[in-house]
């Protein structure tokens, strides 16, 4: 059983509308006086840091597709996984959902193809927790506690610097709690209400992801780390090459790792603009010049759009048959 074609109209027509998102940006840059800053930044753009951000990019999905292949390395075929991870990072672009949309996507067409549906949202919320989350919550703990300790450089008051990694500590300590813990049984909760038990549902999947996230970190698998690492590190490492092509070295080391991991916290909110708002606010917070945060934080997001979107087409293409199951 292969899952359907993709609907090709629903896709030309969202590329057509983050073209014309794309396009008004553009013109509001170029045209609306009070910009001027903004505009000389961007044309004294150094191509060489745009092009290795470029490279940056292009690894930290590769990256996300080793991680991808790694947690269903025993029921996907590996040319399969590469597709659906590329597939699901370009949809992010598109639908923005946290980096929760593409994954949906993926999940939805392997069930389709015959994966059993609980199994395969079990793996993807496992697969989101370790690379979209685990990864950013321990490079806050780090840059936290660097800076409040002084081992790192940067400049931030413990409560922009401890506090933060403590918080991120304190959640994974409650994520390894919420995994321990048995599930309510069942019928138990048959009376409450619809919106309960919704909750509840929720919960249980959100149980079992974590609880499948520490089934395959005990596999001690070096791949599945180094791609869950790679994605989160190097997407890094591409919004401080973007502050590069602008002629600023950024923020030192410390408050960019609490800059980037907090700043992210804005792709929760699934509207437009959420994402770049949270990290340019962020960013200004740590120090960064507004000018200056606004014009990287535009630069690192188009090449992140556009290296992204390349790399869906590709994986829509490679599923133009549909996933292969083992």
């Amino acid at each position: 059983m292969h899952a359907p074609a993709f609907d090709r109209r629903a896709l030309a027509w969202r590329l057509a509308r983050f073209a014309i998102v794309v396009l008004v940006v553009v013109l509001v840059i170029v045209t609306v006086p009070g910009l001027g800053s903004l505009r000389s930044r961007f044309a004294g753009a150094q191509p060489g840091w745009i092009i290795a951000a470029c490279a940056l990019q292009v690894g930290s999905v590769l990256c996300f597709a080793l991680a991808f292949q790694r947690t269903f390395a025993d029921r996907v075929a590996p040319g399969s996984s590469v597709s659906l991870a590329l597939t699901a990072q370009g949809v992010n672009v598109l639908v923005p959902a946290g980096g929760t949309g593409g994954l949906a996507v993926a999940g939805v067409l392997m069930s389709r193809a015959g994966m059993a549906p609980a199994l395969a949202a079990r793996r993807m919320i496992a697969l989101f927790l370790l690379a979209g989350v685990a990864t950013n919550v321990l490079l806050l703990i780090v840059g936290g506690l660097g800076v409040g300790t002084g081992v790192l450089p940067g400049r931030a008051s413990w409560v922009g610097s401890l506090l933060p990694a403590l918080i991120a500590a304190g959640l994974g300590a409650m994520a390894i709690c919420m995994a321990k813990r048995p599930p309510a049984p069942a019928g138990r909760h048959a009376t409450t209400s619809r919106w309960t038990r919704l909750a509840r549902r929720g919960a249980g999947y959100l149980r079992d992801g974590v609880t499948c996230s520490g089934e395959l970190l005990r596999t001690r698998d070096p791949l599945l780390i180094l791609g869950a690492l790679g994605y989160i590190v190097l997407d890094l490492g591409a919004l401080a090459l973007a502050f590069h092509a602008l002629g600023s070295s950024g923020l030192p080391l410390g408050t960019l790792l609490l800059a980037y991991t907090l700043g992210q916290a804005g792709s929760v909110v699934s509207l437009p603009g959420t994402t770049e708002g949270g990290l340019v606010g962020v960013f200004v917070l740590y120090g960064a010049p507004l000018a200056l945060a606004t014009s990287a934080i535009l630069v690192y997001r188009a090449v992140q759009s556009l290296v992204l979107l390349a790399l869906g087409l590709v994986g829509v293409a490679g599923l133009r048959h549909g996933p292969q199951l083992r």
